[in-house]
């Protein structure tokens, strides 16, 4: 792939998160007691995986949504956080997987199916697109957020769990982390357990 343009992550949109594999039962029925308001919904994602973990992206609804890993903190990722309409606003490697994919059709109104589009990186190394349809109940504490969802890999049917807080506040989500008894649990983003996953 083309070397990488150099990309400043915009920090006034980064969150802090904390992401947790596997059930997590109790947590699951402690937040739901704790929120102020919840939500279901079901989407279908295409990740587009990378060599770089520092990259999760991600197609949904037609649109290229990248996040970037700005830093660590406290067992927390940050990451910021962009919406991607042409390949020019697009970092490297995903000006060129953009253009691979013709994301512009649809915002063209042309017709596109993602499926098919996706056959056109077979010959980009270093590119993989795993489809997932997720299963995810939202919860808002406070100006906090948080999530308990089953993500199914369509290609395998195999179902991931997964529970996450995220938010600005640092003090606040170490002090909910720890009310969720998650404490000496591994921080994982969504995009590495799917690539994980995904070479089993």
């Amino acid at each position: 792939m083309a070397k990488k343009k150099a990309v400043e992550p915009d920090v006034r949109r980064a969150r802090y998160e904390y992401r947790v594999w596997g059930r997590q039962r109790s947590a699951r029925k402690k937040l739901a007691r704790m929120a102020d308001e919840s939500s279901k919904e079901r989407v279908k994602d295409c990740y587009l995986l990378v060599d770089d973990a520092s990259w999760n992206a991600k197609v949904r609804d037609n649109t290229l949504k990248i996040k970037q890993l700005v830093e660590d903190d406290a067992g927390f990722q940050r990451w910021s956080r962009e919406r991607h309409v042409d390949a020019k606003s697009t970092p490297s490697p995903f000006d060129e997987i953009f253009e691979h994919l013709r994301l512009d059709r649809p915002q063209r109104g042309k017709s596109f199916d993602l499926r098919k589009a996706v056959k056109a990186l077979d010959d980009v190394p270093g590119v993989r697109a795993v489809f997932v349809t997720k299963y995810r109940h939202r919860y808002r504490i406070g100006s906090l957020r948080a999530e308990a969802t089953d993500i199914q890999l369509r290609n395998s049917g195999d179902v991931l769990h997964t529970l996450s807080i995220e938010g600005d506040d640092l003090d606040e989500l170490i002090a909910l982390r720890k009310r969720l008894g998650l404490l000496d649990e591994p921080n994982l983003a969504v995009h590495e357990a799917i690539s994980a996953e995904s070479l089993r």
